[in-house]
């Protein structure tokens, strides 16, 4: 059995143990390039001198300082040799020195050491001999006697593993005892400090890096290795500075209780402490433990003081990105695209405020898991059915259950009938109606016919499988292990809230987390007591007429909205049986879920801990949906924030980032490549692509048109491909796009690699958003008339919203750049001053059209709305104004935004007799 480790110093390494602890092939290579360096130094310090002094003689030593007759006598051959003998000698003296002082600062850890004069070449080959020779002699020696453990990811990891390496049963015996030390200090520390680290691939426990830069040590990526020599390089710009990383972590325990020793190997998941100069890396926040009283996953009402398990707060590290993704986000399908879904419709409304990191990168998990494409397409299914059994005066199908996949939707029915409508196909006798993905477009669309419908889960084959709660005739019970059963009840209380088949209805959470009201808005209520709740629901649930289990939906009697009861925890007896009335008495638009079994249960869904739920209705076994505790508190301040108004810039102006690359836009008109991004994506290359991978080529060189430093390959592979690639994929598409790209007029590729394997873009290439940059940052420092112009070029490099229209299920990214914030606000400062500058310059058709361009990036910017309307009412009068008016107004009807009060002051001002719509 063979593992593959990191030595701390310099690289990979491989042992085997059936090779009884001997180095094999990466050993090998780094003992040979010692060895190499070895035999280097060994001539040109001993070598070279001898063969001088066996071929020249002894170096020229002067007796005495030469005459005048010595510096005007003739120059012969004999003086010319006895020159060029002289200055070897002296190259060979200042190489040893060299050599000598550099063996001494890598010895004693001292870093690099201050320059020789006069010796720049000699002593950076001295460095580069020696750094090579003692670190992997260091190397060689140390591994020799050492025989690897074999290890996986801690996050994977069921319990420490003792020791980084094993060096027989004393060896052995200390790193077990260290490993115990460990759990021993950990639980004193729980007790004496009341903070948990937070930050990416960092334990919670570890305490000791609170405040500090970190980095965690990577998983191979094909043949490399992560290792301290290069995480010098990457993150102080110089591979010498391992030491200071090994002096700041050696005999720190580690999340597999094993420690940094000199020699020995470093782990995947290791968490190292770094200077505090380093570059490209955070300090881990503290954030305080959770008690009773705060923590997100505490239930309210019957379920006491109980708490969700720890398991079900446990990240899932999804790509070689120094960031978590949680994986019930991740794999949240449907789920996921409800909620982001609602978090869009609420950022649409409102200049939202901007999210905390943590915050995004659950943004970022949601965008990875949400299949929105399926939930629309099932959305308009449904919808499409629900226009065509209005239009033929039918009755809608009694489905009791829906599968989806990317070819069909199978509407599952009880009882059976055969009368779909076109384009439904019937099968199974009519127990099933089905829609393929390609079947024609509805053209029109109806109510919500099944908003009761609930994704529990996807099948190992990728299929959604979806239950309708109308349809049961009781309570549906999620049973199993409890924690797993309430996190699956959670996710179905916002699912019911937020999925887009939907239209108004009303969710009641007993015994849930108090901040999953968060996520839904007033759709979902928490209540701590079921008696009231109950009263109403018995006073104002419609009733049907005695239909049996899986009966069809008759009708919905107008103006009656949906009502659902999910509850966290099993209900009291007498409770139990008023919910079982109200269930199985005909109810229709009401539903009712509970973790745990309870009286008047009808549906049984089963899940284990590990989140497999069986489902013997349908006789299937599906990957539930859940909603850990903390993804639910991470969603949560998603929505938090996206509810609160930012404040608007008054006093100063909104900060211009600096350019990610050179030009303005005569540069962007005039490059043979160009990538925009303000408005829809716009690519032009010289280069042919296979259209199937235009999508994600195009997506690339995004990535890295916006970047404003050479990315590594890893980091790209972790932003374009979030679910994970393999290395051999990433290069290929790297080198497809380079030959997409381009070369520039000097024969190089537009697609770049540094010395370190870093990518970048050439100059060359044009960035819209770059030469809005360039054109915004220069117009601060112009004068007026200069400024207006600069700032009307930079506004008609503006076409849309930032990369409208992308494609689903990519650009996940974004969030991370916080480029939609910035964006939109530097469009609507610019527009802003630009209508201001026409203003004085009494030009009412010019702010009426600085005005239009930025609603293109932000429509909507009620402070550009207000701009354009008092244009248009200087140049076009009431009617002009009035027509502005109109079009603000729908368009805040799209965004379901309110109305300001300035823009409400405005109308009233100028348009006295006209209402404004959307408040």
């Amino acid at each position: 059995m063979t593992s593959t480790q990191t030595d701390p110093a310099r690289g990979p390494e491989r042992f085997s143990r059936a090779a009884g602890g001997q180095p094999a092939e990466h050993t090998e290579t780094s003992a040979l390039k010692a060895l190499g360096a070895g035999v280097a130094l060994l001539v040109m310090l001993v070598g070279v001198p001898v063969g001088l002094w066996l071929l020249t003689g002894p170096p020229p030593y002067p007796d005495g300082m030469p005459s005048r007759s010595d510096l005007t006598q003739p120059v012969t051959v004999d003086t010319v040799l006895a020159v060029l003998r002289a200055v070897v000698w002296l190259a060979w003296a200042q190489f040893a020195v060299c050599t000598l002082i550099e063996t001494v600062s890598l010895v004693r850890g001292r870093g690099l050491p201050r320059p020789v004069p006069l010796s720049g070449r000699s002593q950076h080959l001295a460095r580069a001999l020696v750094g090579t020779l003692l670190v992997g002699g260091v190397l060689a020696g140390s591994t020799g006697t050492s025989v690897a453990a074999t290890f996986s990811s801690p996050a994977l990891a069921p319990a420490p593993v003792a020791g980084a390496v094993q060096a027989g049963a004393d060896d052995r015996t200390r790193a077990e005892v260290r490993a115990d030390d460990r759990t021993e200090d950990v639980t004193g520390a729980s007790a004496r400090d009341d903070r948990r680290a937070v930050h990416a691939g960092v334990p919670g426990d570890m305490t000791d890096v609170i405040g500090k830069k970190v980095y965690v040590v990577q998983p191979p990526d094909g043949s490399y290795h992560d290792n301290l020599w290069d995480i010098a390089e990457r993150h102080l710009d110089n591979g010498r500075r391992w030491q200071e990383i090994f002096d700041l972590n050696k005999g720190r325990l580690q999340p597999d209780g094993g420690e940094l020793m000199l020699g020995r190997l470093i782990q995947p998941g290791w968490v190292l402490i770094m200077p505090g100069d380093a570059t490209g890396l955070d300090r881990v926040d503290a954030a305080p433990v959770r008690t009773a009283e705060t923590t997100p996953a505490q239930v309210r009402g019957g379920a006491g003081d109980e708490q969700a398990d720890s398991a079900g707060d446990v990240d899932t590290v999804e790509s070689r990105h120094e960031s978590t993704l949680a994986r019930d986000l991740t794999g949240g399908g449907i789920v996921a695209a409800g909620l982001l879904g609602a978090l869009l419709a609420e950022r649409r409304r409102r200049r939202s405020a901007a999210p905390d990191d943590d915050a995004l990168e659950a943004e970022v998990a949601l965008l990875v898991g949400a299949d929105q494409a399926r939930a629309d397409r099932l959305d308009r299914a449904l919808r499409g059915l629900s226009a065509t059994c209005r239009n033929e005066q039918r009755a809608l199908p009694p489905v009791f259950a829906v599968s989806v996949d990317d070819e069909n939707i199978d509407l599952r029915l009880a009882p059976a009938r055969t009368d779909a409508p076109a384009p439904w196909t019937p099968v199974d006798d009519g127990r099933i109606w089905r829609l393929s993905a390609d079947a024609e477009e509805p053209a029109e669309l109806g109510h919500a016919p099944y908003p009761g419908l609930v994704c529990v889960g996807r099948g190992l084959d990728g299929t959604d499988v979806l239950v309708d709660l109308e349809s049961v005739g009781g309570a549906v019970a999620v049973t199993g292990h409890d924690t797993t059963a309430r996190e699956v009840v959670s996710a179905l209380a916002v699912q019911l809230a937020t999925a887009p088949w939907t239209d108004e209805q009303r969710v009641f959470g007993h015994g849930l987390s108090e901040v999953l009201a968060d996520l839904a808005g007033d759709r979902l209520v928490l209540v701590d007591d079921l008696g009231p709740l109950l009263e109403r629901l018995e006073a104002s649930t419609p009733q049907r007429g005695g239909q049996e289990v899986l009966t069809g939906r008759l009708a919905r009697r107008p103006g009656v909205v949906p009502q659902y009861a999910v509850l966290g925890a099993p209900p009291e007896p007498a409770l139990a049986d008023r919910l079982a009335g109200l269930t199985g008495a005909g109810a229709r638009g009401f539903g009712v879920i509970t973790a745990g079994e309870s009286a008047g249960t009808r549906w049984r869904l089963e899940v284990d801990e590990s989140g497999t739920m069986t489902v013997p209705l349908l006789d299937l076994q599906v990957e539930a949906v859940r909603l850990t505790a903390r993804s639910t508190a991470l969603v949560a301040a998603l929505f938090e924030r996206a509810r609160e108004e930012a404040p608007v810039v008054v006093d100063g102006r909104v900060r211009v980032p600096a350019p990610t690359r050179p030009g303005d836009d005569g540069h962007w008109s005039a490059a043979a490549v160009r990538i925009g991004v303000l408005g829809r994506i716009e690519a032009r290359t010289p280069g042919d692509l296979d259209p199937t991978r235009v999508d994600l080529a195009v997506e690339v060189a995004t990535f890295l048109g916006l970047q404003s430093a050479p990315v590594h390959p890893t980091v790209l592979a972790a932003s374009v491909w979030p679910r994970g690639v393999t290395p051999e994929v990433r290069r290929a598409t790297v080198e497809r796009v380079r030959e997409w790209l381009g070369d520039d007029t000097e024969g190089s590729p537009l697609l770049r690699s540094d010395e370190n394997g870093r990518l970048s873009l050439s100059p060359d290439v044009a960035v819209d958003w770059a030469a809005f940059c360039e054109l915004a940052q220069r117009s601060r420092h112009a004068v007026s008339r200069e400024e207006r112009e600069l700032l009307r070029r930079a506004l008609q490099l503006v076409r849309g919203e930032l990369l409208d229209d992308r494609p689903a299920g990519r650009y996940t990214w974004l969030p991370r750049t916080r480029l939609e914030s910035v964006v939109a606000d530097l469009v609507v400062d610019t527009a802003h001053r630009l209508v201001e500058l026409c203003g004085q310059d009494r030009d009412p058709a010019g702010a009426a059209a600085a005005a239009e361009a930025g609603l293109r990036a932000a429509p909507g910017s009620q402070l550009l709305w207000r701009d354009l309307i008092r244009a248009e009412h200087e140049s076009g009068g009431h009617a002009a104004a009035a027509e502005a008016a109109g079009r603000m107004a729908d368009a805040l009807t799209r965004r379901n935004a309110h109305i300001e009060a300035e823009t409400d002051a405005l109308v009233d001002e100028l348009l006295p007799s006209r209402a404004v719509a959307g408040e």
